[in-house]
This record gives C-alpha cells, structure tokens and sequence, in this order.
C-alpha cells in the first residue's frame, strides 16, 4: 500500500467531493509489502520446531485424493468440518459458532455493526499447530471472518495442457485446502484474494502483472470458487490494483480482469461474492475511472484500505488528504454518483502499527504505542457503526506480527510473533463481550 506524506490542497468547487492529486513525490511507490501478498513460493516445507514467518509457501504433509472435483470426506483437505456453514454475507457479527468450534467463546453475538475480521497469513511459511492456535485466539476475541491470499502462481504455476491442467496437486492445492479447512472448521467465514499471476499467463513476466487473456484467470477461479464452494464466501480480484508494486496494470486492464472474474466466480459458486480489489487508501479518483470503464455490474462488493498512518481516526480528516480512514465519504460519493448505492463495502486491510518512531521515518511509517492501537481498533468500530452504515465488513491488518519486512510492517498484529495478545487483541474481546 502507498501512504504519501505530502498534500495536495487543492478545492473543488463543482459540488464533487474535494479531490486530491494522487500522490507523485518523494514518497510514492513505496508500500507495504504485507498487503496479502508475497514472492513466489519455495518449496521448503513446514517447520514443526521453528516459526517461519517469511512468506514463502510450504508443503503441508497430505495431499488431496481429487484434487480438482468434488472434495473428499470430513476431516481430508480441501473437506469442511462441522461448522461449514458456507457465508450468509450478512451485517454483523451475530451467529454462533456451531459444535467442534475449539476456542470459541461465543462473544460478540450482540454485535450489530461491521463484522469484524483480520488478515490471516495461513499461506505464508508457520507450523501448522501454530496455524491452529492462532485461528482459536481469533475467534475468542470475536474475529469472525479471515482474509486470506492465495497465490495464483503457487496453486496453478503451469499451463492448462500441462499434467492436471497445470494445477499443483502435490502440495499448492492441498496447502490452500487445509490452510482453508482450519478456518471453516472454527466458525471462520474465509474471503481469499486470488494474486499473483503464473508466468505462463502473462508472457513470463513478474507476477505483479496481469494475464495477457483475462479468461485465463476467469476459468482458474471459477474452478477454485467450485472447488471451495460454500467455504470461502467472497473472491477478491487482486490486491490494491492502484498501486504499482501490487500490480502493474492500467485501471481499463484491470476492470477487464474483474469483469471476465466476475461470471466466473458466480458459475463456480453462485452464492460466493466478488470483491473489487481493495485500493491503497481510499482511492476515489481510481475507483471512479474504474466505473468509467465499465467496472459497474462486474463486482457485488467495493473495498478499500484506509490506513491512517499513526493518527486517530477520530477526528474528521483534512480535506486535501483523501487516503485517510474517514476519507471513506468519497468513495461512497463515487458510488452514489454511478447508481451503486445498494453495494456494500469492505475495508479488507486497516490498521496500525506498534513500533517506536525516528525523525527520520516518512509519515506513513510511523507507529503507534500498544495502549493507542488498542483504542483506534475500538474506535474504527464505533465510527464505521455510527458513520458508514455501508462499511459491513473490516479486517484488521494483520492477525499477527511478522518479521520479514520493515519495522512498519512487521508489527501490525493482534498477536505477536509468539502468539501473545496485544492490548488491541484484549480490547477487542471484552468490547464484543459487553455487546
């Protein structure tokens, strides 16, 4: 994601809301690598003794019977446990959690505003039993939904005339099968973001770079929304398509993408909902020329990342920044403007950073203490309810802390690298607890 520290202050006197420049200085392009995303996968496998947070793909130890068909029996990858209710897509955080769901306690089902979610790394390298406590700390302090990337490039690395229609079926398909499985059998809904394109879909270039044939991807994730059909709810068309170290595509390039996905997905699983890729910010200005381009009637669900840098979001943001959180207003004005006001969306990344700041980090890179992570996690809520009725859905980036990136990036989790609670993580429990 890009956070630029400088500011346009330009005024709009056309009755639209007040638009910025996108950000070209010193600061733009730079971003956090973290945003569900990751390097092509290597083939280490799982460590059982040491936590690998580096975010290269491992090989999980079974290896799914049919890969590419029905799923096989409960308890087998790429098969639900007891708590497969699919995604009913609704407000809040209300429904329980259903039985064999390890860890829950049942919190937040008076909850009546935004369902609360995290960014969860299942992919990237971690033991599986960690894998496991993570999920069951989720959901006792009320996290409800995980979104969770899933690399193209890994699941599908060779063409379709390739063995088993290119699909990697040793250990790319049953990874996402089990990593999936762990969530829906503790009550989780799953969103994941398709990503990362295979180089034999376009050209054999980087995989920040779109198919040269949108119907590549198109067929690729109409088999993945069969295959995991009633288990992951919503399908996100890449990540942060406006910024170029995410994916390198111009806005018309993008919506032919999202518009060849979004049929595709509706044939693989017709209850499953396409999510517009979430933008770096609040990015109104690419939103609207993605409408301009035909983007309306190919996506069920807009999203957004509104990181806030260290601030609150409490105040209301200054008009010629319109990355920030409560910037939101802009984005939804687009929507009204094109007829999509019956759309919901998602902010699918929010968050804030713990680490201690130097005079020489950026704005965007700086940190927050524990105690104010905690307070703007509670505050985020309390606003979206009260403020953005439209905003259904939040994930909180990210589920954990990690270390193979930047200060910044390394510390935005609820939990810490051992799986210790911040005080974000305690705040969240008790506040869903006195609903």
């Amino acid at each position: 994601m890009v956070l630029p520290s400088c500011q346009d202050n330009s005024q709009s006197t056309s009755g639209d809301p007040v638009r910025p420049a996108r950000h070209q200085g010193p600061d733009a392009g730079k971003t956090r690598p973290h945003s569900t995303t990751s390097p092509d996968p290597t083939t280490a496998p799982d460590s059982q003794k040491t936590r690998e947070p580096t975010p290269n793909a491992d090989r999980p130890s079974r290896v799914a019977d049919n890969p590419l068909g029905q799923l096989g029996r409960p308890g087998t990858p790429g098969t639900a446990g007891p708590n497969d209710q699919g995604d009913g897509h609704g407000n809040g955080n209300s429904g329980g959690h259903g039985q064999g769901n390890p860890g829950g306690t049942g919190t937040n089902v008076g909850w009546s505003g935004p369902r609360f979610g995290a960014v969860y790394h299942g992919m990237w390298d971690m033991t599986w039993s960690d894998r496991a406590e993570l999920l069951d700390k989720l959901v006792s302090i009320g996290v409800r939904w995980v979104r969770l990337g899933v690399q193209w490039s890994l699941v599908q690395p060779n063409p379709p005339s390739s063995e088993h229609g290119g699909w990697n079926v040793n250990w790319g398909l049953p990874k996402a099968d089990r990593v999936i499985n762990q969530a829906v059998q503790r009550g989780l809904k799953v969103s994941v973001t398709l990503q990362r394109t295979p180089g034999w879909a376009n050209g054999g270039r980087a995989p920040e770079y779109l198919p040269s044939n949108p119907a590549d991807y198109a067929r690729a994730i109409e088999r993945l929304a069969h295959r995991y059909r009633g288990k992951v709810g919503s399908w996100e068309i890449y990540n942060e398509p406006n910024n170029d170290n995410q994916l390198q595509a111009s806005v018309a390039d993008y919506v032919r993408v999202l518009c060849a996905a979004y049929p595709a997905v509706h044939r693989g699983d017709p209850g499953a909902k396409v999510v517009f890729g979430g933008t770096s910010g609040n990015d109104y200005e690419y939103i609207n020329a993605a409408y301009h381009h035909g983007a309306k009637g190919c996506f069920d669900v807009l999203a957004t990342h509104p990181y806030n840098s260290n601030l609150s979001p409490r105040p209301p943001p200054p008009s010629e920044q319109g990355w920030w959180f409560r910037n939101i207003k802009y984005v939804r004005d687009v929507m009204l403007r094109h007829g999509d006001g019956a759309k919901p969306v998602w902010f699918t990344e929010f968050g804030w950073s713990t680490h201690p700041n130097t005079a020489r980090m950026e704005s965007f890179e700086r940190g927050v203490t524990r105690s104010q992570q905690a307070r703007y996690a509670l505050d985020v809520l309390r606003i979206t309810k009260r403020d953005y009725p439209y905003v259904d859905r939040l994930a909180w980036y990210s589920a954990r802390d990690e270390t193979n990136s930047t200060t910044e990036n390394n510390n935005f989790g609820l939990y810490t690298l051992d799986l210790q609670p911040k005080p974000a993580a305690l705040a969240l429990q008790r506040f869903f607890a006195s609903q």
